[in-house]
């Protein structure tokens, strides 16, 4: 049985199996704290019995005006529970918390070029790639800013496709 919840400051010192995955993306302590702390909604945890991390997703709403959306900062799940749909449904909350109670306009994500069974998977889920960013992942790796629409967007405005690749300097930060 799963239990998807909340992450708390606990879930830090159990979610190593999941990020040892090659695939993840790992930050520093004080980086998952502060989405912890700001961002409570767009951060939950799925787990087995007996408190083992199966995967987890973190993320954060930002922008201004019709670029406000909620960002998935990462979702990862551990190789041995994967083709459960975890990170689809994990992917759901965050969309749910996006849509209905921050009420953003799309949600982004940005995934590894290379990474074809994530792009593909975020596809299934209703995602397009709105445009290329090159040597976003270390400076060596195009990073593909992938894009679903939300309700409030009625006319999808966000997911039209850029026609050209853009650098890192060229995102909008919050």
């Amino acid at each position: 049985m799963t239990t998807i919840r909340r992450f708390c400051c606990n879930d830090l010192l159990r979610f190593t199996n999941v990020n040892f995955d090659h695939l993840t993306e790992t930050f520093n302590m004080s980086f998952y704290m502060t989405y912890l702390a700001r961002w409570p909604d767009y951060f939950h945890v799925a787990e087995a019995p007996g408190n083992i991390t199966m995967g987890y997703i973190m993320g954060k709403v930002e922008g201004q005006g019709e670029s406000w959306h909620g960002h998935v900062t990462a979702v990862t799940v551990a190789p041995e529970y994967r083709r459960q749909k975890l990170a689809k449904n994990l992917m759901s909350m965050l969309e749910d918390s996006s849509d209905k109670i921050d009420k953003a306009y799309f949600v982004d994500l940005f995934v590894r070029a290379s990474n074809g069974p994530a792009i593909k998977m975020y596809e299934k889920l209703g995602y397009i790639i709105y445009r290329r960013v090159l040597r976003y992942y270390s400076g060596e790796e195009d990073g593909l800013d992938m894009r679903k629409a939300l309700s409030r967007d009625v006319e999808k405005k966000s997911v039209i496709p850029l026609k050209r690749p853009v650098t890192p300097e060229e995102l909008e930060y919050d």
